[in-house]
């Protein structure tokens, strides 16, 4: 195969020069990329400039393809990702997914990610074949639902997808300036017949709507342009914000003590910055606006929910909370345990935690805290029985008075929705306290 380094076609070496240059300015210090591949020809062409860069850069490369069985030539395109990295020594790894439902195109975007987190290494960064026309279509798709000044700064160079970074080097270069490197280089690369169906939004747009738009104007550099002024707002709203942000911001909650005092759109912003950091989807401003409604200007006493991308949000006194799902209630409140006095371990239901006892202590381990009670020398020895819930007046040790189990998840600051899964210790009918998986 020629070197496309040394090609006098003056698009290679711009192609180089450009991929190049922005390594230099989105990661200059790093050395180790995972490539998404699909076969198509903006990743076949990603990958061709990686490698031709590999020797000069001194880069360590690998590509991932994603098999989602959609198509039924999608063995065939696995197959052919497979050759083509073989053939420029790039180790190669695939993943097949499910997908299935209404949304095909987000479902098979979270199920890609999701897959690319399994295998990446902590070293490397993703890159993508994201290039200018597909940062048009992103553009357009963002005004169509009515998307605010984050939405419509489209995709960036650089981005995060929870535990992995993303690279997107292509996002200055048109696609007819990749179809020309790889007619150039002679390159291969497999065509998605789905691409042809105008019944997905994204195929609209690329098909009908972009070469009417381009014809008349420089429409997709316009737009790039565009996306590049909302992105500069957004980050400017979130330095202005991020003092409050960070003040009102905990592992998993959100304080709205006092947020009244703003205005709404300040208050929406700061919603959208929480759930950012919840690596959450934007809502649109309508379930902004309800979040806002249901879950902020509620009554104090009042613990509403709201059903929420992946998970619930759930109010506690004056903080937001998003949760997991959480099973019926049902199938914990019935959980009834004992622990003897020897070392022992229990595990709980619903991915709860594991309860750990080793002579007069006993400890409560949680996917984001570990509690622990020390048992009185007096009741060292005792069995003790773990529940899961608890109502009415009960007897505590040491105490002469009993008490409403209510009363005591308040002191504890235990929310409604954990009191079905807040180990509860007992002897008897003695309760002596609970293990608090509340950060």
């Amino acid at each position: 195969m020629q070197n496309a380094f040394l090609s006098p076609i003056p698009t290679i070496l711009t192609m180089l020069t450009q991929l190049q240059t922005q390594l230099t300015r989105l990661a200059p210090h790093q050395r180790e990329f995972l490539i998404g591949l699909s076969g198509g020809v903006d990743s076949v062409v990603l990958l061709h400039l990686f490698s031709q860069l590999r020797p000069l850069l001194g880069l360590k490369l690998r590509a991932i393809h994603i098999h989602h069985g959609i198509s039924p030539n999608a063995d065939q395109w696995r197959q052919f990702c497979q050759d083509y990295c073989a053939q420029l020594a790039v180790p190669f790894l695939s993943e097949r997914v499910k997908v299935s439902g209404k949304n095909l195109e987000a479902e098979a975007r979270q199920a890609r990610y999701q897959a690319i987190g399994k295998h990446i290494f902590a070293q490397e960064m993703f890159v993508t074949a994201h290039h200018q026309d597909d940062q048009a279509e992103t553009l357009l798709l963002a005004l169509k639902r009515g998307s605010g000044v984050k939405g419509l700064s489209a995709m960036q160079g650089v981005s995060f997808w929870q535990n992995f970074t993303i690279l997107r080097p292509f996002l200055n270069t048109s696609k007819t300036a990749i179809l020309a490197y790889a007619k150039a280089q002679q390159l291969a690369w497999v065509r998605d017949e789905s691409n042809n169906d105008n019944h997905y939004d994204r195929n609209f747009l690329r098909n009908q709507v972009l070469p009417l738009l381009n014809n008349r104007w420089h429409f997709t550099q316009m737009v790039a342009r565009t996306a590049q002024h909302c992105a500069e707002q957004q980050a400017l709203l979130e330095e202005l914000l991020s003092e409050e942000l960070h003040r009102r911001c905990h592992r998993n909650c959100f304080d709205i003590q006092g947020f009244a005092n703003f205005s709404r759109p300040k208050q929406r912003q700061l919603i959208r910055l929480w759930l950012a950091k919840l690596n959450q989807q934007m809502p649109s401003q309508e379930r902004l606006d309800q979040i806002l409604h249901q879950m902020v200007e509620a009554n104090l006493d009042k613990h509403p929910q709201f059903p929420f991308g992946n998970g619930v949000l759930r109010r506690y006194q004056s903080r937001l909370y998003f949760t997991p799902p959480f099973a019926d209630s049902a199938d914990t409140a019935s959980f009834t345990a004992t622990l003897s006095a020897g070392e022992e371990a229990l595990t709980l239901p619903d991915g709860i935690g594991t309860i750990l006892r080793q002579k007069g202590e006993i400890c409560g381990k949680f996917p984001h805290k570990t509690d622990r009670l020390l048992l009185p020398k007096a009741l060292e020895s005792q069995t003790v029985t773990i529940k899961l819930t608890h109502s009415g007046k009960t007897a505590r040790y040491g105490q002469a008075q009993r008490e409403e189990m209510k009363k005591i998840y308040q002191q504890h600051g235990i929310p409604p929705w954990l009191r079905t899964r807040t180990p509860l210790l007992f002897i008897g009918e003695i309760f002596l306290g609970l293990l608090s998986a509340m950060e």
